[in-house]
């Protein structure tokens, strides 16, 4: 199975499916990561709050913060085990995908070679990168017209609705372990205030659940 991660930001494609990345990979699935954004914002939030810790690595600007972090996202897929061919980074700016939606689509639709899976954000979602990247990963799907792909779809910055029809639960057990390293890599984030509760969060948990749909179903649920 060919199985593309949608990762709207370095370090997503941990915080979305690096357990799972790790067992796929364990069953012998090609898995490939599409980075959709460059992480510059990493540090916006925090340094308006004065919660970011001020040392000589985060006294950087965005654009130096943009390179580290996408150093770090191919730093944990080496981790992860990603081959470097299946890696790859669009590069739009960290908070401004929804301006390039279908640019981004043309992009992601000559990336995409006979997918059966894409692992994307949720719908509904809060915050407007993992909107945008759940976005287009559902329009290439249409414009490649993928009708029995399916879509792993995960929340973060949003609830998982799915029913029990629709949910998925993989299971990778003390793969946890090599996920928490791969986090480890995004060391930019780690003084920001989140990264703390966010790794024992990664090194904790088991299992994902996923909601499980097709292009088909577009539309008739929360997360999809």
């Amino acid at each position: 199975m060919r199985i593309y991660v949608f990762a709207p930001h370095p370090d997503d494609e941990v915080f979305g499916a690096g357990g799972p990345i790790l067992k796929w990979l364990e069953e012998d699935h090609e898995v490939f990561i599409i980075w959709l954004t460059d992480g510059r914002a990493g540090y916006r939030k925090s340094r308006e709050l004065g919660t970011l810790i001020d040392n000589e690595e985060t006294r950087i600007t965005e654009e130096q913060l943009a390179e580290k972090r996408l150093a770090e996202a191919a730093a944990s897929a080496k981790v992860l085990g990603i081959k470097p061919e299946n890696c790859s980074f669009l590069k739009y700016h960290d908070r401004d995908l929804q301006n390039h939606v279908y640019d981004a689509v043309e992009k992601v639709a000559r990336i995409i070679k006979n997918p059966d899976r894409f692992v994307i954000s949720s719908t509904n979602n809060e915050h407007p990168d993992h909107q945008a990247t759940h976005d287009i990963a559902v329009k290439v799907a249409e414009k490649l017209n993928l009708k029995d792909i399916e879509f792993y779809v995960y929340a973060y910055h949003t609830a998982l609705k799915a029913n029990a029809e629709h949910l998925v639960t993989v299971r990778f057990g003390n793969l946890r372990f090599k996920a928490l390293e791969a986090l480890k890599k995004h060391r930019s984030q780690f003084f920001t205030p989140d990264l703390e509760w966010q790794s024992k969060w990664v090194e904790g948990k088991r299992r994902d659940y996923y909601g499980r749909y097709k292009l088909a179903d577009k539309g008739k649920f929360y997360n999809f």
